[in-house]
């Protein structure tokens, strides 16, 4: 059951403040007087799946994308059989460890951050990339001309933006790629307006919107606009 397993993943993340993650939130820096969004990065900003695919053929496998999963669709190239989940996790540390510093960004998304950034919004990214790695991901996005404060969590997001906009009165904006996330940041911050945007199109067309988004975004236009929309009214 999707709510009882977020369940425990909360009751672990609240007792679990491993890899640095609690000091990170006390690190963080919020303006009082900017709206505030709070973004996922793969296959939101950056091209997770895609380069993980790229990863993948040179490995002799690829990345069967006729359901929304990772678990059990990563194949064998010529025989298609289903990777384990052990194997996966093996593969995924490496990708991570070997290709942080060179995934490449979602298009317009650079583009549309900055927009942001100059129509007076502050940006955080929540990443749950392994703690290990998150050198490399600020890496990443500095060589790319993105100087955002980046998080890297582990679990449900819901907790941590609770406890980062503990004393943050502005707007809040959420975006993420994953449904449980949204469905987590509403329960804890029902204040918070959520966006589900899912940068690949196979995979886009593939997932269906929680009931606790507050929109559906099919690009960072989309976004954008919304965002501005937001804060204009």
């Amino acid at each position: 059951d999707l709510h009882l397993s977020l369940r425990r993943q909360r009751q672990m993340c609240i007792r679990d403040r491993s890899d640095g993650l609690q000091k990170q939130i006390s690190k963080a820096t919020l303006l009082k007087n900017k709206p505030l969004l709070i973004t996922d990065a793969d296959e939101v900003l950056l091209n997770f799946v895609k380069c993980f695919e790229i990863y993948l053929e040179k490995k002799g496998f690829w990345y069967d994308l006729t359901s929304y999963a990772l678990f059990g669709n990563i194949k064998q190239k010529g025989t298609d059989e289903v990777v384990s989940n052990e194997v996966i996790l093996e593969y995924l540390d490496d990708f991570f460890r070997t290709e942080s510093k060179d995934i490449t960004f979602v298009e317009g998304s650079i583009h549309f951050i900055n927009k942001l950034l100059d129509s007076n919004f502050q940006v955080l990214v929540l990443t749950n990339i392994p703690f290990k790695y998150l050198d490399d991901r600020k890496h990443c996005f500095q060589k790319n001309g993105l100087n955002l404060q980046i998080i890297a969590g582990n679990g449900p997001k819901g907790l941590v933006i609770k406890e980062l906009i503990r004393d943050f009165n502005e707007k809040v904006f959420f975006i993420d790629d994953l449904a449980p996330h949204i469905s987590s940041v509403k329960e804890e911050v029902s204040r918070s307006k959520t966006i589900h945007y899912i940068s690949d199109e196979r995979l886009s067309k593939l997932a269906v919107s929680p009931k606790e988004a507050d929109f559906r975004a099919y690009s960072w236009k989309d976004i954008y606009n919304f965002l501005i929309n937001e804060v204009s009214g």
